[in-house]
């Protein structure tokens, strides 16, 4: 609808893996004279994006997604807009000068560069996306259908397993399923895989409460996800932990907030308390 500023879409959705057609949305956005915006969270460590043949004004993604530490991401666009906004965050280095009545800000990039710099977060994103560039991107594609499919199918054959879609006409998904079991609380199946199984999972509405909502009555889910790291044998162990589970139930028990209780593990030494 007219007037309209800025489309901002997901590249994949975080939930179901699933792909929006960014080159078509690119297109409908600017013949109505719109720019558009794509969190490529989880869209850049899985495929290659080329924002030009896209035709992406603005892309933002996360470091910790591209096997990067914690604490740093992206923004790349158009300068423009960028370059007339305000900063979102004030701090030195971003400023020409300061007077008791008036800020003027520096030009890009440091006018969005306030403080003193996460170099550390900045050069290992940078180490990360040339070690990512390096794969080729067809056999990285296909390795993480292939693991999907494999996870996807498993989880179609566990009774009480639901896998929850957006569309069921989706042409292009990546490498994860977000699904519930009958009956068993998502936070006690991620708290289930971990402890008895070594198996890391995320439990929650994944910071997209509207969705779940809709896809799930708004109760929490469980989700997995494979990536340039993850093999057959993986996905294979998380679903016989689920078989197990689905069987025969936890083999520990667990308190109200779904934690071992008690946790037969033991520390390591530099834990251990005295």
């Amino acid at each position: 609808r007219a007037p309209a500023a800025l489309l901002a879409v997901t590249g994949a959705s975080n939930v179901t893996g699933e792909l929006l057609p960014l080159a078509g949305l690119a297109e409908v956005a600017h013949r109505h004279g719109a720019r558009i915006a794509v969190d490529g969270a989880q869209l850049v460590p899985h495929r290659r994006v080329d924002i030009g043949a896209l035709g992406i004004d603005y892309l933002a993604f996360s470091g910790h997604k591209v096997y990067a530490p914690y604490g740093a991401g992206v923004l790349v666009g158009r300068p423009d807009w960028l370059a007339a906004a305000p900063p979102y965050l004030a701090g030195g280095g971003a400023v020409r000068a300061v007077t008791l009545d008036e800020v003027t800000w520096a030009d890009l990039p440091a006018r969005h560069e306030g403080g003193t710099p996460n170099v550390v977060g900045a050069v290992a994103i940078a180490a990360a996306c040339e070690a990512l560039g390096a794969l080729d991107p067809g056999e990285q594609a296909a390795h993480e259908s292939a693991l999907g499919e494999r996870l996807r199918d498993g989880l179609a054959e566990l009774p009480g397993a639901r896998v929850l879609r957006i569309w069921d006409d989706a042409t292009d998904t990546l490498g994860l399923a977000t699904f519930t079991l009958a009956s068993r609380p998502a936070s006690l199946v991620a708290q289930y895989l971990s402890a008895e199984h070594g198996v890391a999972v995320r439990a929650g509405r994944f910071c997209a409460h509207p969705l779940l909502a809709r896809l799930n009555s708004g109760a929490t889910a469980v989700r997995a996800s494979v990536g340039v790291g993850t093999d057959s044998d993986d996905v294979d162990r998380l679903l016989a932990a689920l078989d197990a589970l689905v069987r025969s139930g936890p083999r520990w028990t667990y308190d109200a907030d779904h934690l071992p209780a008690p946790d037969p593990r033991s520390l390591p030494g530099w834990l251990a308390r005295e």
